[in-house]
């Protein structure tokens, strides 16, 4: 039995380490992404809603970054991480014309 518990705690613990460090949420017409690199000192945000156009995120006090833009019809997108492209794990992924993937955002 107390072989049991220790493996519930250590996968309990192993999982608890797994948390997203991206998500996005949908709030009326409006579409936030959030971001979590924490050593991260400047996101900016690119997406084919405005094609590729760069756009600062902010950082909250907790240390997430975000993003925040009308919510309408599909999108692809990627992050500029201190000056460095950044894909984060997302669900939905596609292949740019120069062979980079592209998160997809999928309504």
């Amino acid at each position: 039995m107390i072989k049991i518990n220790i493996l519930i705690a250590l996968l309990f613990v192993s999982l608890s380490a797994c948390t997203a460090n991206h998500y996005v949420e949908k709030q009326l017409d409006l579409l936030t992404l959030y971001l979590q690199v924490p050593d991260a000192t400047r996101i900016q945000f690119a997406s084919s809603v405005d094609n590729f156009l760069l756009h600062e995120a902010s950082q909250d006090r907790s240390g997430i970054w975000e993003v925040t833009l009308p919510a309408g019809s599909e999108f692809a997108y990627f992050y500029i991480v201190d000056g460095a492209p950044y894909l984060p794990e997302c669900r939905f992924k596609e292949t740019d014309d120069y062979g980079s993937e592209n998160c997809l955002y999928l309504p």
